[in-house]
Protein backbone atom coordinates (compact mmCIF):
# COMPACT_ATOMS: atom_id res chain seq x y z
CA UNK A 1 0.00 0.00 0.00
CA UNK A 2 2.70 2.54 0.90
CA UNK A 3 4.99 1.58 -2.58
CA UNK A 4 1.23 2.80 -4.66
CA UNK A 5 0.74 5.76 -2.24
CA UNK A 6 4.60 6.33 -2.93
CA UNK A 7 4.76 5.82 -6.95
CA UNK A 8 1.31 7.94 -6.65
CA UNK A 9 3.05 11.01 -4.59
CA UNK A 10 6.04 10.79 -6.86
CA UNK A 11 3.85 10.92 -10.22
CA UNK A 12 1.97 13.89 -8.92
CA UNK A 13 5.21 15.82 -7.97
CA UNK A 14 7.11 15.13 -11.16
CA UNK A 15 4.06 16.43 -13.07
CA UNK A 16 4.04 19.33 -11.06
CA UNK A 17 7.72 20.34 -11.96
CA UNK A 18 6.51 19.74 -15.75
CA UNK A 19 3.44 22.13 -14.88
CA UNK A 20 5.85 24.60 -13.21
CA UNK A 21 8.54 24.94 -16.05
CA UNK A 22 5.62 25.18 -18.49
CA UNK A 23 4.29 27.95 -16.72
CA UNK A 24 7.85 29.43 -16.23
CA UNK A 25 8.66 28.92 -20.07
CA UNK A 26 4.99 30.49 -20.79
CA UNK A 27 5.64 33.66 -18.19
CA UNK A 28 9.16 34.41 -19.78
CA UNK A 29 7.29 34.59 -23.34
CA UNK A 30 4.38 36.37 -22.15
CA UNK A 31 4.60 40.52 -23.30
CA UNK A 32 2.46 42.05 -20.32
CA UNK A 33 0.61 45.09 -22.03
CA UNK A 34 2.42 48.32 -21.42
CA UNK A 35 2.68 51.64 -22.69
CA UNK A 36 5.83 52.66 -23.83
CA UNK A 37 8.62 55.06 -21.71
CA UNK A 38 11.04 57.42 -22.49
CA UNK A 39 14.28 59.21 -21.70
CA UNK A 40 15.92 62.16 -23.14
CA UNK A 41 16.16 61.06 -27.14
CA UNK A 42 14.65 57.87 -26.89
CA UNK A 43 11.04 58.36 -26.72
CA UNK A 44 9.78 54.75 -27.64
CA UNK A 45 11.06 52.42 -25.38
CA UNK A 46 8.74 49.48 -25.52
CA UNK A 47 8.78 45.24 -25.48
CA UNK A 48 11.62 43.68 -24.65
CA UNK A 49 13.55 46.41 -23.53
CA UNK A 50 12.25 48.73 -20.21
CA UNK A 51 13.29 50.97 -17.70
CA UNK A 52 14.38 50.30 -14.47
CA UNK A 53 11.66 52.47 -13.50
CA UNK A 54 9.12 50.39 -15.17
CA UNK A 55 6.64 48.40 -13.51
CA UNK A 56 7.84 44.65 -13.02
CA UNK A 57 5.89 42.75 -15.47
CA UNK A 58 6.96 45.51 -18.22
CA UNK A 59 9.53 44.25 -20.47
CA UNK A 60 12.08 41.62 -20.42
CA UNK A 61 14.49 41.98 -17.42
CA UNK A 62 17.44 41.26 -19.54
CA UNK A 63 17.13 43.84 -21.83
CA UNK A 64 16.56 46.73 -19.38
CA UNK A 65 17.76 50.67 -19.80
CA UNK A 66 18.57 52.91 -17.04
CA UNK A 67 17.55 56.54 -17.09
CA UNK A 68 20.87 59.24 -15.88
CA UNK A 69 20.79 62.80 -16.47
CA UNK A 70 17.92 62.41 -19.09
CA UNK A 71 20.18 60.37 -21.13
CA UNK A 72 19.29 56.55 -21.76
CA UNK A 73 22.22 53.96 -20.87
CA UNK A 74 22.72 50.16 -21.54
CA UNK A 75 25.38 48.26 -19.94
CA UNK A 76 27.60 45.81 -21.38
CA UNK A 77 29.67 44.08 -18.88
CA UNK A 78 32.04 45.36 -17.73
CA UNK A 79 30.82 49.07 -20.32
CA UNK A 80 28.58 51.35 -20.28
CA UNK A 81 26.54 52.97 -23.09
CA UNK A 82 24.69 55.85 -24.50
CA UNK A 83 21.47 54.49 -26.39
CA UNK A 84 21.15 56.78 -29.40
CA UNK A 85 18.73 55.25 -31.43
CA UNK A 86 16.52 51.62 -30.66
CA UNK A 87 15.28 50.30 -34.59
CA UNK A 88 12.67 47.70 -33.66
CA UNK A 89 11.86 47.17 -37.45
CA UNK A 90 15.80 46.10 -37.88
CA UNK A 91 16.10 45.34 -33.94
CA UNK A 92 19.45 47.20 -33.53
CA UNK A 93 20.50 49.74 -31.23
CA UNK A 94 23.02 52.79 -32.18
CA UNK A 95 25.74 52.87 -28.82
CA UNK A 96 28.33 55.41 -27.84
CA UNK A 97 30.67 54.73 -25.34
CA UNK A 98 29.90 56.71 -22.38
CA UNK A 99 33.65 57.63 -22.07
CA UNK A 100 33.42 59.29 -26.01
CA UNK A 101 30.56 60.86 -25.25
CA UNK A 102 30.61 64.34 -26.30
CA UNK A 103 29.29 65.16 -23.11
CA UNK A 104 32.41 63.27 -21.24
CA UNK A 105 35.42 64.04 -23.88
CA UNK A 106 37.70 63.09 -21.57
CA UNK A 107 40.58 61.17 -22.69
CA UNK A 108 40.13 57.98 -21.99
CA UNK A 109 40.23 54.26 -22.72
CA UNK A 110 36.92 52.92 -23.84
CA UNK A 111 34.72 51.40 -20.73
CA UNK A 112 34.53 47.98 -22.15
CA UNK A 113 35.27 45.73 -25.08
CA UNK A 114 31.54 44.88 -26.54
CA UNK A 115 33.27 42.25 -28.92
CA UNK A 116 36.17 39.36 -28.75
CA UNK A 117 39.34 39.74 -30.86
CA UNK A 118 37.70 38.15 -34.02
CA UNK A 119 34.64 40.48 -34.00
CA UNK A 120 31.56 38.52 -31.92
CA UNK A 121 29.78 40.57 -29.31
CA UNK A 122 30.41 38.73 -26.34
CA UNK A 123 27.29 39.29 -24.66
CA UNK A 124 24.20 36.54 -25.78
CA UNK A 125 21.36 39.55 -25.65
CA UNK A 126 23.25 41.15 -28.97
CA UNK A 127 24.07 38.71 -31.18
CA UNK A 128 21.24 39.48 -33.83
CA UNK A 129 22.76 40.14 -37.27
CA UNK A 130 23.65 43.60 -38.66
CA UNK A 131 22.75 44.54 -41.79
CA UNK A 132 25.87 47.26 -42.05
CA UNK A 133 29.41 45.76 -41.54
CA UNK A 134 31.73 47.57 -39.24
CA UNK A 135 35.34 47.76 -37.62
CA UNK A 136 36.74 48.17 -34.48
CA UNK A 137 40.17 50.61 -33.16
CA UNK A 138 42.39 48.58 -31.38
CA UNK A 139 43.92 50.59 -28.31
CA UNK A 140 47.69 49.32 -27.87
CA UNK A 141 49.64 49.92 -24.75
CA UNK A 142 53.35 49.93 -25.39
CA UNK A 143 56.42 50.93 -22.77
CA UNK A 144 58.64 52.26 -25.41
CA UNK A 145 58.01 54.88 -28.78
CA UNK A 146 57.18 52.93 -31.54
CA UNK A 147 55.99 55.84 -33.97
CA UNK A 148 59.04 55.48 -35.89
CA UNK A 149 58.76 52.05 -36.94
CA UNK A 150 57.31 50.76 -40.09
CA UNK A 151 55.43 47.80 -38.63
CA UNK A 152 53.87 50.67 -36.87
CA UNK A 153 52.28 53.41 -39.77
CA UNK A 154 48.99 52.85 -39.10
CA UNK A 155 49.34 53.62 -35.37
CA UNK A 156 47.66 56.57 -34.46
CA UNK A 157 49.33 58.36 -30.62
CA UNK A 158 46.90 59.20 -28.09
CA UNK A 159 48.57 61.80 -26.77
CA UNK A 160 46.44 62.64 -23.61
CA UNK A 161 47.19 59.16 -22.52
CA UNK A 162 50.66 59.26 -23.72
CA UNK A 163 52.94 59.66 -20.21
CA UNK A 164 55.31 59.00 -17.97
CA UNK A 165 57.51 56.03 -19.90
CA UNK A 166 53.65 55.00 -21.25
CA UNK A 167 52.77 55.17 -24.28
CA UNK A 168 49.21 54.77 -25.93
CA UNK A 169 48.19 54.26 -29.86
CA UNK A 170 45.19 53.21 -31.50
CA UNK A 171 45.31 51.13 -34.44
CA UNK A 172 42.34 50.84 -37.26
CA UNK A 173 41.65 47.15 -38.20
CA UNK A 174 39.01 47.01 -41.11
CA UNK A 175 37.99 43.73 -41.53
CA UNK A 176 39.11 41.74 -37.88
CA UNK A 177 42.22 40.43 -39.25
CA UNK A 178 45.16 39.26 -37.37
CA UNK A 179 46.99 41.45 -35.29
CA UNK A 180 50.39 40.65 -33.74
CA UNK A 181 51.74 43.48 -31.52
CA UNK A 182 55.27 44.77 -31.26
CA UNK A 183 57.52 42.96 -28.98
CA UNK A 184 56.84 46.39 -26.37
CA UNK A 185 53.10 46.58 -27.08
CA UNK A 186 49.97 45.12 -25.88
CA UNK A 187 46.23 45.18 -26.81
CA UNK A 188 44.02 46.83 -23.35
CA UNK A 189 40.86 47.55 -25.29
CA UNK A 190 38.43 46.99 -28.21
CA UNK A 191 36.17 50.06 -29.73
CA UNK A 192 34.07 48.88 -32.18
CA UNK A 193 32.85 51.82 -35.11
CA UNK A 194 30.61 52.14 -38.41
CA UNK A 195 33.31 52.20 -40.85
CA UNK A 196 34.87 50.41 -43.73
CA UNK A 197 38.47 51.57 -45.04
CA UNK A 198 41.94 49.76 -45.96
CA UNK A 199 43.44 47.98 -43.22
CA UNK A 200 46.44 50.02 -43.47
CA UNK A 201 45.09 53.04 -43.02
CA UNK A 202 46.56 55.69 -40.88
CA UNK A 203 43.87 58.69 -39.08
CA UNK A 204 46.13 62.06 -39.11
CA UNK A 205 45.10 62.53 -35.45
CA UNK A 206 43.20 61.12 -32.61
CA UNK A 207 40.64 63.68 -33.08
CA UNK A 208 39.77 62.26 -36.13
CA UNK A 209 39.73 58.52 -33.97
CA UNK A 210 37.00 60.06 -31.55
CA UNK A 211 34.95 61.76 -33.90
CA UNK A 212 34.37 57.77 -35.09
CA UNK A 213 33.97 57.18 -32.07
CA UNK A 214 31.61 59.72 -30.74
CA UNK A 215 29.46 58.97 -33.64
CA UNK A 216 29.05 54.81 -31.95
CA UNK A 217 28.00 51.99 -33.51
CA UNK A 218 25.38 49.08 -33.81
CA UNK A 219 24.32 45.93 -32.27
CA UNK A 220 21.68 43.48 -32.86
CA UNK A 221 19.16 41.86 -30.53
CA UNK A 222 17.20 38.95 -30.83
CA UNK A 223 15.75 36.95 -28.04
CA UNK A 224 15.69 33.86 -30.00
CA UNK A 225 19.39 34.10 -30.39
CA UNK A 226 19.38 34.57 -26.31
CA UNK A 227 17.32 31.80 -25.82
CA UNK A 228 19.34 29.21 -27.83
CA UNK A 229 22.95 30.86 -25.83
CA UNK A 230 21.26 30.06 -22.47
CA UNK A 231 20.32 26.54 -24.12
CA UNK A 232 23.95 26.36 -25.27
CA UNK A 233 23.40 26.45 -28.84
CA UNK A 234 24.24 28.90 -31.66
CA UNK A 235 20.80 30.52 -33.73
CA UNK A 236 20.82 30.86 -36.90
CA UNK A 237 18.02 32.91 -39.08
CA UNK A 238 14.80 31.52 -39.95
CA UNK A 239 13.26 34.33 -42.23
CA UNK A 240 14.85 37.33 -43.22
CA UNK A 241 11.47 39.34 -43.42
CA UNK A 242 11.77 42.35 -41.16
CA UNK A 243 11.80 41.62 -38.10
CA UNK A 244 14.33 38.94 -38.75
CA UNK A 245 13.14 35.84 -37.07
CA UNK A 246 15.53 33.10 -35.55
CA UNK A 247 16.14 29.31 -34.79
CA UNK A 248 18.53 27.31 -32.77
CA UNK A 249 20.93 25.88 -34.72
CA UNK A 250 20.70 21.63 -34.95
CA UNK A 251 23.26 20.43 -33.05
CA UNK A 252 25.76 18.20 -34.15
CA UNK A 253 27.35 16.20 -31.59
CA UNK A 254 30.68 14.56 -31.82
CA UNK A 255 31.13 10.99 -32.10
CA UNK A 256 33.27 8.95 -29.58
CA UNK A 257 35.66 6.72 -30.95
CA UNK A 258 33.10 3.35 -29.89
CA UNK A 259 30.49 4.96 -31.72
CA UNK A 260 33.16 5.54 -35.00
CA UNK A 261 34.20 1.85 -34.43
CA UNK A 262 30.65 0.82 -34.14
CA UNK A 263 29.46 3.05 -37.13
CA UNK A 264 32.90 1.48 -39.45
CA UNK A 265 32.02 -2.13 -37.69
CA UNK A 266 28.35 -1.94 -39.23
CA UNK A 267 29.48 -0.75 -42.70
CA UNK A 268 32.19 -3.14 -42.90
CA UNK A 269 29.49 -6.39 -42.35
CA UNK A 270 26.82 -4.83 -44.21
CA UNK A 271 28.98 -4.70 -46.94
CA UNK A 272 30.13 -8.20 -46.13
CA UNK A 273 26.56 -9.38 -46.41
CA UNK A 274 25.65 -6.99 -49.83
CA UNK A 275 28.72 -8.90 -51.35
CA UNK A 276 27.51 -12.62 -50.43
CA UNK A 277 24.04 -11.94 -51.38
CA UNK A 278 25.29 -10.47 -54.40
CA UNK A 279 27.52 -13.68 -55.33
CA UNK A 280 24.52 -16.26 -54.16
CA UNK A 281 22.35 -14.47 -56.37
CA UNK A 282 24.83 -14.96 -59.33
CA UNK A 283 25.32 -18.42 -58.24
CA UNK A 284 22.26 -19.63 -58.34
CA UNK A 285 21.64 -17.76 -61.83
CA UNK A 286 24.73 -19.50 -62.87
CA UNK A 287 23.70 -22.89 -61.70
CA UNK A 288 20.04 -22.29 -63.11
CA UNK A 289 21.25 -21.27 -66.58
CA UNK A 290 23.65 -24.44 -66.03
CA UNK A 291 20.35 -26.48 -65.50
CA UNK A 292 18.73 -25.17 -68.05
CA UNK A 293 21.37 -25.84 -70.98
CA UNK A 294 22.42 -29.49 -69.54
CA UNK A 295 18.57 -30.20 -70.10
CA UNK A 296 18.29 -28.46 -73.51
CA UNK A 297 21.37 -30.80 -74.67
CA UNK A 298 19.70 -34.03 -73.32
CA UNK A 299 16.46 -33.34 -75.07
CA UNK A 300 18.20 -32.94 -78.98
CA UNK A 301 20.64 -35.86 -78.11
CA UNK A 302 17.09 -38.13 -77.73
Amino acid sequence: MRTEESKTASTNLYSLLIFLTFIKAEARNYKQVCSSSSCGEINNISYPFRLRSDPSGCGDPDYELSCVNNKTILEIFPGKYYVKNISYEDQILRLVDVNFANANRSCSLPSGSVETTDGFVKDFRFRGVVASLGSRFRFVKCSRNISSLQDAANHTTVPCLTRNGSYVYVVYDGDYSYYNPQPSCSVVSLAPVDLLHDINYKFPSYEAVMELLEAGFVVGWSLECRDCSLAGKSCVVKSWDKPLTYICEREYKELTRTQGNLIIAGIVVGGLIALLVIIAILVFFVRKYRTRRNASSSTEKN
